[in-house]
């Protein structure tokens, strides 16, 4: 009995340290159920106030200004955190704006425009074209369906985390359906239960994308927006499996300024580190009208406001900074006219009168009074001189007659 009790104990310890050996593999969290975490915790946030240019996810992120996309990779990154997966930088990207989302999802054939009958699901983001010109101004995050409307949670509507449905019959552009450019659809398979395992463990990022930002400036517009699908690429790399190989460290950009008037030009320059590797560098920009970019990250300021400017390289590093454009104020110079020509005639008169005035104020005659009753001695005063000028041309007469 004792000997058996003894095998017991020995098999159970045996069994128990065995156990300890032998790791558990965590069962990834199912695609629903991150849809759900994700739709889940940007709900959580509605109600939240920040400004147009200030949220709290702009400070985890590392770039204050428009905050609707970086709302969106926060919400990501954190149900990567509660679900032990890489969501923030793997099935979304990590970092950019409107427009550069849209060509991520676009190069990963993820993303669905509106015309395309794409019936959105809960967890995909959902971007906005308020404007009407083919480009889009903010982005969310899709928390259901019915039928046609479209229910939404979305960060920095006038600077608060808001919760909106769109529908046919909505009012326009912010909340009928036709202000729904597409749809982003970040691919949840890959890393949840019964996906393939290349999206790993979720690794939270030690150092979020810090962006350049300018020194000092004015707010961006309430919502995160982009010039007319303004985006443009400037490749030195040639295939795009090259591109794919290739890893970068850091992505820097700088301008010689970010405060210009209407007409200024400007180089927004980069460069990557490791610095003899090739990259493909993208340029997308915010709010058409305000600045116009082309493929080089020339600027061009055309309308006042504040535009994003986001520049990506090799579609996984990316960097943002605002231009500021204010209307360019005429310059206004003042002449001093150091000599003024007056008609002589009015001023010989004036400064007679005035003299005259001033001979008679000085031997005490009330010049105001005399001139008030000049009628009283005008007449008399023009007798007096004829008949003194009289009396002097007889006196002269007289005296001529004589000799």
């Amino acid at each position: 009995m004792k000997f058996s009790k003894k095998v017991l104990c020995t098999t159970i310890s045996f069994l128990i340290l065995l156990s300890t050996l032998i790791p558990f593999s965590v069962q990834a969290a199912s695609e629903s159920a991150l849809r759900n975490s994700v739709v889940s915790i940007a709900r959580d946030e509605v109600g939240y106030t920040g400004s147009s240019s200030y949220s709290k996810y702009g400070d985890w992120y590392g770039y204050q200004g428009a905050w609707c996309t970086t709302f969106v990779l926060w919400c990501f990154n954190e149900t990567g955190s509660d679900n032990n997966v890489k969501l923030y930088g793997n099935i979304i990207p990590n970092g950019g704006n409107c427009n550069s989302m849209i060509s991520w999802f676009s190069n990963k054939g993820r993303y669905h425009s509106r015309s395309s009958g794409y019936t959105p699901q809960a967890g995909d983001l959902v971007f906005f074209d308020w404007s009407g010109n083919g480009s889009s101004q903010h982005v969310g995050i899709v928390t259901g369906t019915s039928g046609s409307t479209v229910y939404t949670v979305e960060g920095n509507c006038s600077g608060k985390v808001k919760s909106r449905e769109y529908t046919s019959s909505g009012s326009k552009p912010y909340n009928n359906i036709s202000s729904i450019m597409g749809y982003g659809a970040p691919d949840f398979s890959s890393v949840s239960s019964g996906g393939s395992s290349s999206g790993g463990n979720y690794d939270k990022p030690t150092s979020p994308p810090a962006t350049t930002k300018k020194p000092s400036g004015g707010n961006n517009s309430n919502n995160q927006n982009t010039t007319k699908r303004n985006s443009t690429t400037s490749t030195t790399a040639t295939t795009e499996t090259t591109t794919e190989q290739i890893k970068l460290d850091t992505l820097s950009i700088n301008a010689s300024t970010y405060d210009l008037q209407i007409g200024d030009t400007v180089k927004l320059n980069y460069s990557v580190e490791p610095s003899n590797i090739s990259a493909v560098v993208g340029y997308f920009c915010d709010e058409e009208g305000i600045i116009e970019l082309d493929a080089d990250g020339d600027i061009k300021a055309i309308g006042a406001g504040t535009a994003t400017v986001v520049v990506c390289a090799n579609n996984e590093l990316y960097k943002q900074c605002d231009f500021t454009v204010t209307e360019a104020v005429a310059e206004v110079t003042t002449r001093e006219v150091s000599e003024r020509k007056v008609v002589g005639t009015t001023q010989q008169t004036i400064t007679t009168e005035k003299n005259v005035q001033s001979v008679l104020t000085k031997m005490g005659v009330n010049v105001e009074m005399l001139s008030q009753n000049k009628q009283f001695y005008i007449i008399p005063a023009a007798i007096a001189g004829l008949t003194f000028i009289i009396s002097i041309f007889t006196a002269a007469a007289g005296k001529a007659k004589r000799k």
